[in-house]
């Protein structure tokens, strides 16, 4: 049971980091860089 848990925790990071990194890029290239601060919407993930 342990290393099912394990993996599924591996996995689910894995595709949250690989989701949600080119969100990230195209959230800094669509940003003005004016001057806003860059934590808008973290904490909405």
């Amino acid at each position: 049971m342990r290393r099912i848990s394990a993996a599924l925790s591996a996995i689910v990071g894995t595709i949250v980091s690989i989701v949600t990194l080119p969100f990230r890029v195209l959230q800094r290239l669509l940003t003005p860089s004016r001057g806003r601060p860059a934590r808008t919407r973290r904490r909405a993930l």
